[in-house]
């Protein structure tokens, strides 16, 4: 029988292989993290609370004492 084009096939593993990317917002969480700054105000293009969200998701899956917040329009992050 003829495999149709584009037609895949199974591979047996012994078990899933870790996640290793991490997320442009889990980095900065780090960086903020690592430095010694108290207050920082994150610049971006993307909408002012989809980035807040997202950046406050990054810092709970971190466990990472930061406040994030939206002010006038602009993303702020606090350690908390």
């Amino acid at each position: 029988m003829a495999k149709a084009k584009g037609e895949g096939r199974l591979v047996k593993v012994d078990e899933l292989p870790r996640r290793t990317r991490q997320s442009k917002y889990g980095r900065v969480i780090d960086e903020f993290m690592a430095g010694d700054m108290a207050y920082a105000r994150y610049e971006s293009n993307g909408r002012p609370d989809a980035v807040a969200t997202s950046l406050r998701a990054a810092a709970r899956r971190r466990g990472a004492p930061v406040k994030v917040t939206v002010i006038g329009g602009e993303v702020y992050l606090a350690r908390i």
